[in-house]
């Protein structure tokens, strides 16, 4: 049984108070305010994922190669140590693995990282640290002795400063050649980050990719389990998209793909995970853990009110202006699952999500239904 959210406007709501089935005390203090859309805390790989409903036309672009972030890094290691030793720094192997492991997980923090393994493996007289940036880059010739410029290819970070100054010969060239060494590896940082967005993104759309979506959502379940908040899939499609690819041409088709990813961005939160999974299918993932979720949360109604948005927005976007790919109006349909309460997995939450989508197409298209027991009538939603 299911509530909905349809064309005339009217927009489900959980059928009173709700206990959460974690199976644990509901006085969990524990919190986080981590946020971000899918950047939000360490994440481990996964051994499988589910599959959905397949399309034809349109289809996301395949990541080509095996070599992920990690392997990338890891390819780039014998170059790296290979640079630092002709350069006379005498790091050890593991001073590199460990800064390559940091590229190789996004984190951002590989110029303190950086500091500690100079300055723990290397002998300085005084301390070591980094100075953000204020504007260009400087004039070598205006630097003070002991100032090292670093630079992430073109863009210019800011400076390696040794505490009291270079004061002799050996300590001025090991310095310099720090300098060389952390700005190679922030070039290894720059074309990791390139890769990554590569291997996370869908090219169409610029959403994230189905890879992406089914590593990192059984992640977030995890840590949503812990940590006791919500988490609520949406899965929508285009209604009769088919028929405008046939209709209007496959270019058409696309141009209505990213188009309707813009109005969705538009219309959810920085933190929402928005994947393209399919021809013309998309998942968003809306989850909140400012604090845990009480007995009487109603975390699906701020969720139903940003898809009622979206599908309005849908609904009343002028196609054809300004030559538009097509003319007259679309709509999409989807359905909503919410994690404890409907599913306790990826693949449950997308089944249970996908059995409202079709639910929607039943009931006339143009809908949102969310999964739970108030009932069929749109109008007593």
């Amino acid at each position: 049984m299911s509530r909905a959210e349809t064309g005339d406007g009217g927009v489900g709501r959980p059928g009173g108070a709700r206990s959460l089935p974690f199976g644990v005390p509901q006085a969990s203090t524990k919190s986080s305010s981590d946020e971000g859309q899918g950047k939000i805390f360490e994440f481990k790989p996964i051994a499988s994922a589910p599959r959905g409903r397949g399309k034809s036309g349109n289809q996301p672009s395949k990541p080509t190669g095996s070599v992920g972030p990690a392997g990338a890094a890891a390819a780039s290691m014998a170059d790296a140590e290979a640079l630092a030793a002709g350069m006379g720094l005498k790091l050890p192997v593991g001073s590199h693995a460990r800064l390559l492991e940091l590229i190789a997980q996004g984190e951002g923090k590989l110029i303190d990282a950086a500091l500690r393994e100079l300055q723990a493996n290397l002998r300085w007289p005084g301390e070591l640290r980094f100075e953000v940036a204020e504007g260009k880059a400087p004039d070598p010739m205006s630097l003070a002795k002991g100032d090292v410029p670093l630079m992430q290819g073109d863009k210019y970070l800011g400076k390696l400063v040794l505490a009291g100054g270079a004061k002799s010969f050996r300590v001025a060239e090991q310095l310099q050649q720090a300098g060389v060494w952390l700005s190679a590896l922030l070039a290894v940082e720059l074309r990791m980050a390139h890769w990554r967005r590569l291997a996370e993104t869908d090219e169409l759309s610029g959403s994230f990719n189905r890879r992406y979506f089914l590593e990192k959502v059984p992640q977030l379940l995890e840590k949503a389990r812990k940590d006791r908040f919500c988490v609520t899939l949406l899965l929508f499609d285009i209604d009769d998209f088919k028929q405008y690819n046939d209709q209007f041409g496959h270019a058409a088709g696309d141009a209505i793909i990213r188009e309707v990813i813009g109005l969705l961005r538009h219309c959810t939160r920085p933190k929402d995970l928005v994947a393209r999974i399919g021809g013309d299918e998309f998942a968003v993932i809306f989850w909140d853990n400012d604090r845990p979720r009480q007995p009487d949360s109603e975390h699906p109604r701020s969720v139903l009110a940003i898809a009622h948005r979206f599908r309005k927005a849908v609904a009343e976007h002028p196609w054809n202006r300004d030559g538009g790919p097509i003319a007259g109006r679309l709509s999409i349909s989807g359905g909503l699952a919410t994690f404890p309460w409907d599913a306790q997995s990826l693949p449950q939450l997308m089944e249970v999500a996908d059995g409202e989508l079709m639910r929607a197409k039943a009931m006339g298209k143009n809908a949102i239904v969310l999964a739970g027991p108030q009932g069929d009538n749109p109008a007593d939603a």
